[in-house]
């Protein structure tokens, strides 16, 4: 949907709550991922400005330098989505403030399941996050974890770095036996504690090669007929 339309028909009005995702760096290099409701107090064509009432700890406190942020807002049961970038922030007092550029088109959300094979050793993988629900910006942040399971339509895998569903991640391993290195994408649907230090993430992939894909599910079946 168009921003400008969505305005005037009062798909979005204000103020109303709506949701930030902020991806970004430390300024140690870690990643920063955020996720928090907003109000949505006014915006135009050109921009938007939302506001936060922060706790005594600024939430953006340790975020660096911003990769990417999400803005969405739900309206009648339809979630609406879009990339925007930080135009400014600002904190006074307990209430933060940013100012974003609107979005030129506002995404529907979509939901797909794939089914899920057990791996069965551990696996390294990189992980890029390069942006959420299959919008990709171009900056990113990296991370490492070990595959637990794999499937030609997704994986899960545990890793100590904090991430959340949807943001969209650049994967790629190697699975034993194989000297190929294996470059997917795909969309974070779930997230839990894997240990008090650890959590287990589920994702899905999407516009995988067909002979990817071919590779990934001879690979799982014959781990399956050896298990």
């Amino acid at each position: 949907m168009n921003w400008t339309l969505a305005m005037a028909n009062e798909t979005v009005v204000f103020p109303r709550s709506c949701s930030l995702i902020v991806v970004g760096e430390t300024k140690e290099g870690s990643p920063f991922c955020y996720e928090d409701s907003f109000t949505l107090l006014k915006g135009s064509a050109e921009e938007l400005t939302v506001t936060l009432d922060a706790a005594s700890i600024h939430p953006l406190e340790k975020l660096h330098h911003v990769c990417f942020i999400e803005f969405s807002f739900r309206e009648q049961g339809i979630l609406y989505y879009a990339l925007v970038d930080l135009l400014h922030l600002e904190t006074k007092r307990n209430v933060c403030t940013l100012t974003l550029t609107a979005p030129l088109e506002l995404k529907q959300s979509q939901k797909r399941r794939y089914p899920r094979i057990a791996l069965p050793t551990r696996t390294p993988v990189t992980s890029r996050i390069v942006g959420v629900r299959e919008q990709i910006s171009h900056q990113n942040v990296a991370f490492t974890g070990q595959i637990l399971d794999l499937s030609s339509g997704g994986m899960a895998f545990m890793t100590s770095t904090r991430v959340f569903c949807p943001l969209e991640l650049e994967l790629s391993f190697v699975l034993p036996g194989i000297a190929q290195k294996i470059t997917v994408y795909g969309e974070i649907v779930r997230v839990a504690h894997f240990s008090n230090d650890a959590y287990r993430v589920a994702v899905r992939f999407h516009r995988v090669p067909d002979s990817t894909a071919a590779l990934m599910e001879e690979y799982c079946s014959a781990s399956g007929a050896d298990s």
